[in-house]
């Protein structure tokens, strides 16, 4: 509300019914951060110069018929609005009409998508139509939200802990599990069982299970090969709680030894780890750990095999908001995932683990749980097999 600099600003839910690793509805992220509401056909009138409502939501009219199918919903009460933490909550058609509920404010402020699509949204374009007929000031706050979601509170860093606990559990079962004559999908398949076991309430992205030359494959998504004695296998898999994501990943040896090579390229990408954890400090932005990441592999003579970002923002998305060329903020969380492709060699290596900033500029790994030194790694797989 402060960051609205005295300017009104209506924002609507977009979000999509299953889809991906959803189910039922999902609502949009910049929704969801400012309501927590997980409901289509949504609104949300922010007024800062008011007097009396500040905060006005408008949910869907009720459908009794409807719910006999989907589920009560709850009515227009006081506990409604305690519930949703707003000064009136209302049913009916929302809309930029809203607009017209505050009177004392001269500028709209567009605050959401965070970037300025070629064909906008027709919520957004609808909202600025509304602006201009009421005469109001238009002003765009694109990256506010980003900004402001990137820098999570405990009740956030919370609920992703929990997430990367639950994941650990998975990534158990994949040490366990990464043995000769199991299929990827066998190994996927015990990973996410473990997830739900121990209060997944969902999967943060569809589960990599990369063997052999699949390894080196950024985004294997088929898991259908049978894993062979000498392979590795890159795990990349974690769990969703309450809406927010984990994001790990970990390199497995099917022998339950690296063989020399292997050991090699897994020694300079744990090494590009540390490199960059070494840079994290006041003032350094993502931007400035990306050209650290390049430049610790570069030394090692494995640039040309590193293809992709150092890591990325995480939060209520796997690959969340959050501004890349300026300084981290404290609540900040961000995966640090350098790899090394060698298809010609039928294998990769990953490792990815996150990073909270604390409010003193220092960093945190909540995946510290996780082994991450190659004989670490190979000790834990060991203990899970026997």
């Amino acid at each position: 509300m402060k960051a609205l600099d005295g300017c009104a600003t209506v924002i609507s839910s977009q979000g999509r019914m299953g889809g991906g690793e959803a189910t039922g509805y999902r609502q949009d992220d910049d929704f969801f951060w400012l309501t927590g509401i997980n409901e289509p056909d949504a609104w949300l009138l922010l007024m800062p110069k008011s007097k009396t409502t500040r905060t006005l939501i408008y949910l869907k009219a009720r459908d009794v018929e409807a719910e006999r199918w989907t589920g009560p919903r709850d009515p227009i009460s006081p506990a409604l609005k305690a519930k949703l933490g707003a000064d009136e909550v209302r049913r009916g058609n929302g809309g930029p009409r809203l607009l017209s509920a505050s009177p004392v404010h001269d500028c709209l402020a567009i605050i959401s998508p965070a970037t300025e699509l070629k064909d906008e949204r027709s919520d957004v374009q609808a909202i600025r139509q509304a602006s201009s007929a009421l005469g109001l000031r238009t002003v765009y706050k694109r990256d506010l939200l980003a900004r402001l979601r990137e820098a999570h509170g405990p009740e956030e860093i919370a609920l992703m802990q929990k997430a990367i606990d639950i994941t650990r559990a998975g990534h158990e079962a994949a040490a366990r599990a990464t043995i000769p004559g199991l299929s990827e999908r066998d190994v996927q398949t015990q990973i996410e069982t473990a997830f739900y076991e121990n209060g997944a309430t969902g999967l943060s992205y569809g589960t990599i299970v990369g063997s052999g030359g699949n390894g080196a494959v950024l985004h294997w998504v088929d898991n259908s090969r049978m894993l062979r004695d000498g392979d590795l296998v890159v795990i990349d898999a974690a769990a969703e709680y309450g809406r927010y994501a984990a994001d790990v990943t970990r390199t497995y040896p099917v022998s339950g030894k690296f063989t020399e090579e292997q050991a090699k390229v897994y020694r300079a990408v744990f090494q590009a780890q540390e490199d960059i954890l070494a840079a994290i400090q006041p003032g350094v932005s993502m931007a400035d750990l990306q050209r650290v990441a390049e430049a610790s592999l570069n030394r090692a003579g494995y640039l040309d095999k590193f293809i992709h970002g150092f890591g990325h923002f995480i939060g209520l998305d796997v690959h969340d908001v959050g501004l890349r060329e300026l300084p981290l903020v404290p609540g900040a969380i961000f995966t640090v995932e350098p790899g090394i492709y060698l298809p010609e060699r039928n294998f990769g290596v990953r490792i990815e683990d996150e990073v909270v900033i604390l409010p003193d500029g220092k960093w945190k790994l909540l995946t510290s749980a996780f082994p991450r030194k190659l004989e670490d790694v190979e000790a834990w797989v060991a203990r899970a097999r026997r």
